[in-house]
């Protein structure tokens, strides 16, 4: 093999290994991202099911005698590339991620026991949360 052909190879060698080196690299990197973002979503959906939890049980516990009450709150948008969808049914409280469908339920400290639970919501509004005697409503 000529020198000019032991140059060539040369350089096709370490260009390979430096591409494969940097797709690795590429790659970690993206699963990571991608690891870190789903924990984030997680967490925000636990801390969205909490946060409306409190403001349930607030209302009912701040104005005992009162037959209405609305609260209204907003909540960020888009965490982690992800928007969330509230959903208030017998089963209690369902904050669902959106895309991917990812969920979590709460009974809402077993509220749903004793109170009827309907409507919907989503992140990319304003939340409206009305108590009407033993009934909560989401819109």
């Amino acid at each position: 093999m000529g020198k000019g052909q032991y140059l060539i190879m040369q350089f096709l060698l370490f260009f390979l290994i430096g591409l494969s080196v940097f797709i690795a690299f590429s790659n970690l990197f993206k699963l990571r991202a991608d690891s870190l973002g789903g924990d984030i979503t997680n967490s925000t959906r636990k801390l969205i099911n909490s946060y409306i939890s409190s403001l349930i049980i607030n209302s009912f516990d701040t104005c005992k005698g009162c037959d209405f009450v609305s609260v209204s709150v907003e909540i960020e948008n888009r965490t982690g590339g992800y928007f969330h969808e509230l959903y208030l049914n017998s089963s209690g409280l369902n904050v669902v991620s959106q895309p991917g469908g990812k969920n979590y339920l709460s009974s809402v400290h077993n509220l749903n026991s004793t109170l009827n639970f309907s409507g919907n919501s989503s992140s990319a509004k304003t939340i409206i949360l009305i108590k009407n005697k033993n009934k909560v409503e989401a819109s």
